[in-house]
């Protein structure tokens, strides 16, 4: 691997001993089966022990989600998604046990923040993590940002202080779908991993495993990946000017509904400390 030089080495030191190899508790928040393969797959691949965190079981409700090879029911289509992350977790050496699954339905975690953080504080409070990695807030799908506010709640509010990172998703960017990069981030304030020719052969059978997930894939590269310190966020702003990634592709939810709701439930969840 070639490691990008331009960042402050002390503020990267959890990321750079476990991308180094060395033995360190990882926890991945990610918001559905296959953003950890599309973010942090060298990550996972040297941390054998890490746990990886889903907040949703990546099963929209509404059948219009669901690639045409689903013809069951959202249990059955949960169900594969299980089948698929367990898969391609197991191309990292990471066990059936070191997945958790926190409850959240697909594109709905933000109705469900009391009861998915309390699970998070919990799960996190038991695994003491020493470094851990999830979504930053972009606006390229509801529940990215959840998983943002979730982590953002779960961790020094509550007084658990662990080093967290965030891996890429995507964005919008004048109206177009952007991956593999952060929103408004400089060089400097990332960590470039450029994948080596094991990594990439890894991170494309873990692509593989997820059947159900083929055609979104297909926007993801597999020759690097990003990674930065998170920063502290108003989520009663949004995260960039214009239409967010989902607004431009029409969903029920918009970025001024998930902002309201999120002002209300971290509200809740901060008066009852």
């Amino acid at each position: 691997m070639n490691w990008q030089a331009e960042f402050r080495r002390q503020s990267f030191e959890p990321l750079s001993r476990t991308l180094s190899g060395s033995s360190i508790r990882l926890a991945v928040i990610a918001a559905h089966p296959d953003d950890e393969s599309i973010g942090a797959s060298a990550l996972l691949a040297r941390s054998p022990n890490a746990y990886v965190i889903f907040v949703t079981d990546g099963a929209p409700r509404d059948q219009r989600f669901w690639p045409k090879t689903i013809e069951s029911s959202r249990t059955q289509y949960a169900a594969i998604r299980r089948q698929e992350a367990a898969r391609a977790l197991a191309h990292l050496g990471i066990p059936a046990r070191q997945i958790v699954w926190l409850g959240g339905v697909d594109q709905e975690a933000i109705f469900s923040v009391p009861e998915l953080r309390a699970r998070l504080v919990d799960l996190l409070d038991k695994l003491q993590p020493e470094l851990l990695v999830t979504h930053p807030y972009e606006g390229g799908h509801p529940d990215h940002d959840c998983a943002a506010l979730l982590s953002s709640l779960a961790l020094r509010p509550f007084g658990i202080d662990t080093p967290r990172f965030e891996m890429t998703s995507y964005h919008a960017r004048d109206g177009r779908l952007v991956t593999g990069e952060f929103l408004g981030s400089n060089p400097g304030e990332e960590w470039l991993c450029e994948l080596s020719e094991d990594d990439k052969t890894r991170k494309r059978k873990m692509f593989a495993e997820y059947r159900s997930q083929h055609q979104v894939l297909e926007s993801f590269e597999i020759n690097r990946e990003r990674f930065r310190l998170a920063p502290a966020y108003d989520f009663q702003k949004p995260p960039h000017e214009g239409k967010l990634w989902y607004e431009c592709l029409g969903w029920d939810m918009t970025g001024e509904r998930w902002r309201t709701l999120a002002a209300a439930r971290a509200e809740r969840e901060l008066s009852c400390r």
